[in-house]
């Protein structure tokens, strides 16, 4: 199929447009950031996901994908057209559309009916109905007007290209016949029994349609289920440092439940990134202007600061109560590890409230320096986890990079002032730090964990 991808140079877009290419199909990515469209183009690719890189080298090798900047010349006659772009968070706190209600016009003058177009952007339940609307306000004649249909992605940053091959379920939303039609035979090589020889992609995916307002709501609920478990466990191992449990002894109890399992079960800074934040404000602000006072999502949004204002406070102790002028290097900038992305990192917000309070920060992390070198640049980055360390009075650790697991504990202590870590991602060997005589604190364990 001809398919053109619009927010091509986002996330979602350019993993959508490189993995339907993979797929062999024809696809066009565009995005208003010329810039990126620039160094896609020349394969490049801005986003720390190996494999993704890897295939879009390939496709751009074999003409599967190009990337373009100019949404009126380059649609043409697609046989479908997904929608990508950006649903950040407004200065309200509500979803911004800005990026979704501006395409509407020129994309309704650019397509010719009969056109389907596949919303992935994750957006409040009835702007996709509106989108509907205005697509056949501004087609005009008596053709079959430009059809909206719903397609939320589930995808995982820093294994996004993978997610998109093996997903879990496929979730269509609204339509016509036609359009059903086009998606299901879009999809085929994922929801067949019986996949090709050497098949890229998962078999057997279950294929559920559904309405509008349920794919919307199927996507909205998995993130805020999601957002749910992190609270929770870290609500329980609050309660576990208190009354002297170890929060892992803890976890192991709870998984062995097959009800429960540990997925989305690792106590630390709380949830943040690009999604589960963002999608979990919009629902309680989009379920209130449908009559609905969403207390308990409001109070899990509300847990989740307390959780980042409590690694502060761990910092404040760790420093004798004074963060007025005290040295802390950080660990670990992204919002998760394996990817570069500090949209709405926990971290970054954390290092906010130190300097806000007169710290001075020095930080490290593998890949996503240059990213966040942007929004905080009163922080002084280093490329060496040991150098970022130098005479800081506390190290913390904000994201779960496999190679802080590794750490020279004996190396680290040495450029310290004082050998004490938080750890706020659970991702030191606390004996190993106790060995190396750091004071040691984390998320869920009592104080003076590991007792000898």
């Amino acid at each position: 199929m001809k398919i053109v991808i619009i927010g091509g140079a986002g996330y979602v877009g350019l993993i959508t447009g490189v993995g339907f290419a993979e797929l062999g199909h024809d696809v066009i990515a565009v995005d208003r950031d010329e810039e990126r469209v620039k160094a896609l183009s020349n394969g490049e690719c801005h986003i720390y996901e190996p494999p993704l890189a890897e295939a879009l080298v390939r496709t751009l090798e074999s003409r599967r994908i190009r990337f373009e900047s100019d949404l009126s010349g380059s649609v043409g006659t697609p046989d479908v057209v997904f929608v990508a772009v950006g649903s950040p968070e407004g200065v309200d706190g509500h979803t911004d559309l800005s990026q979704i209600e501006s395409l509407i016009d020129p994309l309704a003058k650019s397509l010719h009916p009969p056109s389907v177009v596949v919303v992935k952007s994750t957006v409040p339940v009835g702007v996709v109905s509106s989108m509907h609307a205005q697509f056949a306000k501004a087609v005009s004649g008596d053709e079959l007007p430009v059809e909206v249909i719903v397609n939320p992605e589930f995808l995982s940053e820093g294994q996004g290209l993978f997610d998109f091959m093996n997903p879990t379920r496929i979730v269509i939303g609204g339509g016509s016949e036609f359009a059903q039609g086009l998606m299901r035979e879009l999809y085929k090589p994922f929801t067949t029994d019986s996949p090709l020889p050497d098949s890229p992609t998962a078999s057997g995916v279950p294929l559920i349609e559904t309405s509008i307002p349920e794919a919307q709501m199927i996507k909205y609920a998995a993130n805020a289920y999601l957002a749910t478990r992190v609270t929770f466990i870290n609500e329980v191992a609050n309660i576990c440092e208190r009354v002297g449990a170890n929060v892992e002894t803890v976890v192991h109890g709870l998984g062995i439940d097959p009800r429960i399992g540990t997925d989305y079960f690792s106590p630390g800074i709380g949830f943040g990134g690009p999604c589960l934040e963002k999608d979990l404000k919009s629902l309680v602000g989009f379920s209130n202007r449908y009559g609905h006072a969403s207390s308990m999502f409001q109070t899990i949004l509300e847990l989740n600061e307390r959780q980042v204002d409590s690694i502060v406070e761990k910092a404040r102790t760790a420093v004798g109560g004074k963060l007025g002028r005290a040295e802390i290097a950080i660990l670990g900038l992204a919002f998760k590890a394996q990817t570069n992305d500090v949209r709405s990192s926990l971290s970054l917000r954390i290092i906010e409230k130190l300097l806000d309070s007169g710290a001075i920060v020095r930080a490290h992390d593998p890949v996503a320096i240059p990213e966040a070198r942007e929004l905080l640049p009163s922080v002084d980055f280093f490329d060496d986890p040991y150098d970022a360390a130098d005479n800081a009075e506390v190290t913390l650790v904000l994201t779960e990079w496999p190679e802080y697991r590794d750490l020279d504990l004996e190396k680290l202590g040495s450029k310290m002032s004082q050998r004490r870590i938080v750890d706020g991602r659970n991702v030191l060997d606390p004996v190993r730090a106790t060995m190396a005589n750091f004071t040691y604190v984390s998320v869920g364990r009592p104080p003076g964990y590991p007792d000898f």
